[in-house]
């Protein structure tokens, strides 16, 4: 990542083939405690200006069906670079397909379940700052 330092930085700047990947492991679907790992994750920041929750990252996967997944971090958002996939929203009933160009939004606690059918990649936005609606 250009321009980031421990704890202060202005920009990043780099690109889903440049980045740096991970092991992309979050917390159990439905409050268990326990660690789920699906596909990885190349985080570019963390925090919005007033040191709320606002992660930016590239995440990608092969094909593969996901552990339930309950976006618990915070609303989600991304842009699908490449690939296809099932998501099965598991509140609703409701399946989605998602393909490279598409751009979805989940509120944060959305129960999902994801069927990757070629490899996928994304750009992904996750907030949970302050509420400041009137």
């Amino acid at each position: 990542m250009s321009g980031q330092t421990s704890s202060t930085w202005n920009h990043v700047i780099t690109s889903h083939i440049a980045a740096e990947f991970v092991p992309f492991d979050y917390p159990e679907a439905g409050g268990t405690g326990g660690v789920s790992r699906f596909g990885e994750i190349a985080v570019l920041r963390t925090t919005a200006y007033d040191g709320t929750m606002h992660v930016a990252a590239f995440w990608r996967v092969e094909p593969a069906t996901s552990p339930l997944y309950d976006v618990p971090l915070g609303d989600e958002s991304g842009y699908v670079i490449r690939g296809s996939a099932s998501i099965e929203l598991l509140d609703s009933g409701e399946t989605v397909e998602l393909k490279a160009g598409d751009l979805y939004s989940f509120k944060k606690g959305t129960l999902s379940r994801w069927t990757v059918h070629e490899p996928f990649e994304k750009f992904v936005v996750v907030t949970d700052g302050a509420s400041n609606a009137q």
